[in-house]
């Protein structure tokens, strides 16, 4: 009897047992289960005005409304945490860079495809930011807004096409009758319909079929449709449909001829409803936002506010309708619109930028490069097959090519010479070698801010040697006043870590700290340098104010290279930047 008991207990401990594993292992299922999907809700709404943005985008947006006085800009608030945004963009694959990028554009991963690798977590975060954009109008125009408002004009649309072959007139059958219309007035039509730029579409078609016109737009290019038969007579503006493999053009035509789009009307027309429908109606209406899918599926008017839904369930969740994978494609696109725009004498238009705007956002997110900038500063070439050269003229002995664009390199000396009528500035490579290279064809990396000073919450950031009357002008305060321990500055005088402003106007104060100034009297000198220096050590202690001042490298931390970036900076070989 008692070998029985302790029998039945002994089952009964192992049923006991066997209940508990399943319960640990549904929790650990569960949990894992919740980790992989997710469902979040975003609250977006629109504000109009550079004063409806945070003050880390104000001062970019205040210096290019100057050059532009008839621009506007919209900041979208994506109700989207950077850390969620980060989250979910920095998964593999979803997004990539050329193969030949510097090694930190690169993921670990190293997959690569076609010769795009996938791009790490850095870059990724240095093109989503926003403010990396705003400090040129060329770099602006990846957030012009391409939807449809009443402000278009159709002789802009005739400036932009007036060397290519939509410059005149065509003549179609419409509804049984013969129509003549000039293109300009066709691509208005169609943008009223896709309630999308007709500055977009016209851009859009010149990129798509060039200025002289591709056989797809001729009407008489003779194709064999699927049926076998030959046709002609069909159009394409936009080669949809126009895959490479075998004849794009005749694949573009056949996908016309399953439309019927045969007249120039209707190939305009019904092709810019689908050109708006597929990303402009869904509220991607920037070429930044058809890359990052931050955006409800509605375009949104300032004062509007929606909720969408980021769900890993949905086909429709943000974060994945993206047009390109290629992170550097907006900023490329950006500078194709700005040159047309400038070609054509419409940069002056009155034209909306739509800016996002995310919740809790760093102070900044810096270019990632192998090359550091404790030697200069980082800049990036906008050309191909640049040469670099032993001297700084043409003559000098080729030192290295860089072949690709966007390639990072160090500027050890900013215009050292003139020759050839160029300006020269020596530049050391990733590969460590050092030459000479023409100053047009490099462009300052996000890390180079041109600002001179900015808001960020209590305080005021600003560069070196700066004084009253140019920090006011750069922030665009008239009615304030600086003190320091108590005593006003003079307009003319220098303002030094520690000093107080007060924006009589909002009646606001805050305190400024000027980058590397660390003993407040306005100027970087060895003092500054070697306090710095002691802090690391431990010999000494900077207080809090001293720290930001401290840390002209901008990483929320006092180390080495802010000590080195002061000390090149006394020397002359790097500036110290917002």
């Amino acid at each position: 009897m008692f070998i029985e008991i302790q029998k039945s207990r002994k089952i009964e401990q192992k049923i006991i047992i066997i209940m508990i594993l399943l319960v640990c292992f549904y929790s650990i299922f569960s949990v894992f289960q919740t980790s992989q999907a997710y469902s979040i809700n975003y609250t977006q709404t629109v504000k109009s005005g550079i004063e409806a943005f945070p003050e880390s985008y104000k001062t970019y947006l205040r210096a290019i409304q100057e050059q532009h006085p008839k621009w506007t800009f919209d900041a979208y608030y994506t109700g989207i945490s950077w850390n969620d945004l980060v989250t979910y963009e920095t998964d593999h694959g979803h997004n990539r860079v050329i193969n030949t990028s510097d090694s930190l554009w690169k993921c670990s991963c190293g997959n690569v495809e076609s010769g795009y690798a996938c791009a790490s977590s850095g870059i990724i975060k240095y093109y989503m930011d926003p403010r990396n954009f705003l400090d040129s109008d060329k770099k602006m125009f990846q957030f012009l807004e391409s939807s449809y408002n009443n402000n278009y004009k159709v002789e802009v649309v005739q400036s932009i096409i007036k060397n290519s072959f939509m410059k005149g007139n065509v003549t179609f059958n419409k509804e049984g009758k013969n129509v003549t219309m000039s293109y300009a007035q066709i691509i208005m039509d169609a943008a009223s319909k896709s309630q999308m730029s007709p500055y977009a579409i016209a851009i859009k078609i010149l990129q798509e079929v060039g200025t002289s016109g591709s056989n797809a737009v001729t009407g008489t290019y003779t194709f064999t449709y699927t049926d076998g038969k030959q046709y002609s007579g069909y159009y394409n503006f936009f080669n949809y449909g126009a895959y490479d493999t075998g004849s794009a053009v005749t694949n573009g035509l056949c996908y016309a001829k399953d439309k019927g789009w045969d007249t120039p009307y209707k190939a305009i027309i019904e092709g810019a409803e689908k050109y708006g429908a597929d990303y402009n109606a869904k509220g991607q209406n920037t070429v930044y936002f058809t890359k990052w899918d931050v955006v409800g599926s509605k375009i949104l008017k300032p004062g509007q506010t929606q909720t969408v839904t980021a769900s890993s369930t949905s086909s429709n969740q943000l974060f994945r309708h993206q047009y390109m994978t290629n992170i550097q494609d907006p900023n490329s696109q950006s500078s194709r619109l700005y040159n047309t725009y400038s070609d054509n004498d419409i940069l002056d238009e009155a034209l909306n930028f739509v800016i996002p705007v995310y919740n809790d956002m760093p102070d900044s997110n810096k270019l990632p490069s192998s090359l550091d900038n404790l030697e200069g500063d980082l800049y990036y070439t906008t050309g191909t097959d640049i040469m670099v050269r032993k001297e700084p003229k043409k003559s000098g002995a080729r030192v290295d090519c860089i072949s690709k664009k966007d390639t990072i390199v160090t500027v050890l000396e900013r215009k050292t010479a003139y020759n050839d009528g160029l300006e020269w500035d020596k530049v050391k490579l990733a590969n460590g070698k050092i030459g000479y290279m023409a100053s047009k064809y490099l462009a300052p990396c996000g890390n180079n801010n041109t600002a001179k000073a900015q808001i960020i919450d209590n305080n005021i950031k600003a560069i070196p040697n700066i004084c009253v009357k140019d920090l006011a002008k750069e922030l665009k305060l008239t009615n304030y006043e600086i003190t320091k321990d108590g005593v006003r500055k003079a307009d003319t005088d220098i303002i030094g870590t520690g000093s107080k402003l007060a924006d009589k106007t909002n009646n606001k104060e805050y305190s400024i700290i000027v980058l590397g100034d660390v003993n407040g009297d306005g100027y970087v000198k060895a003092t500054d340098y070697m306090k710095i220096k002691n802090h690391i050590m431990g010999t000494s202690a900077l207080t809090e104010i001293e720290k930001k001042a401290a840390d002209v490298t901008k990483d929320g931390e006092i180390k080495a290279t802010d000590y080195m970036k002061v000390k090149n900076y006394i020397m002359g070989t790097s500036e110290i930047s917002m």
